[in-house]
């Protein structure tokens, strides 16, 4: 659910931002361990600061260096998840790489075209449990993903294509496009997009009329 924050008061919250990595930009000192590792722990930050309750983050290192850190950031109440591991409860929903009790902020690391075998995998899951057709509603397959639907996804490096990432949670998600390049990014694009989301008129594709 959509809360609003102190930090911009313009309007409501996006609950669940998802954040793609465009292209990683060339050059000396860009692109490196050290500057993705600063990127990806500035967007986690950014995303504390603002209250987010979910961060998907998708890229080609499946948040490699915030995996390093998962311990650090437990403590911190930020609870990191896999979203090519399923949960070994049977419940639904990726696998945690270290369990965080009630966290402050659920971050799901994500690789490149993870999106369909989200899909496929719950199907699976369903049909394991002897879930007749009649039974199978959109309901059904949001509680087997396990995961919420998307409010905010965040594109950048220009990147003007739906990625393969939380195909079923992205139906309905307000689109931002940064354009500037993966990891020349932080704290500031992720607010930037927050406030563009606050400024727009829902529409759930056409399920709620316009105010």
């Amino acid at each position: 659910m959509a809360t609003t924050p102190p930090s911009t008061g313009r309007g409501p919250l996006p609950g669940h931002v998802a954040w793609v990595v465009g292209p990683v930009v060339a050059g000396p000192s860009c692109g490196t361990p050290e500057r993705e590792e600063h990127a990806l722990r500035a967007l986690v930050d950014s995303a504390l600061e603002l209250g987010i309750g979910w961060l998907t983050i998708q890229d080609p290192s499946c948040g490699r260096a915030l995996r390093e850190h998962a311990r650090e950031l437990a403590d911190r109440g930020v609870a990191l998840a896999d979203a090519a591991r399923p949960s070994s409860g049977g419940s639904g929903g990726p696998e945690s790489v270290v369990h965080v009790e009630s966290p402050v902020l659920q971050v799901l690391l994500a690789g490149e075209r993870s999106g369909r075998r989200e899909i496929v995998a719950a199907v699976q899951e369903l049909a394991a449990r002897g879930v007749k057709p009649d039974d199978v509603h959109e309901r059904t397959i949001g509680e087997a993903l396990g995961v919420p639907d998307v409010d905010l996804l965040v594109l950048t490096g220009g990147v003007r294509r739906v990625p393969d990432l939380l195909v079923w949670q992205v139906a309905y998600s307000e689109i931002v496009v940064i354009d500037d390049p993966w990891p020349e990014v932080g704290e500031e694009p992720l607010r930037a997009a927050v406030v563009e989301y606050q400024g727009r008129d829902r529409r759930y594709g056409g399920l709620v009329a316009p105010r």
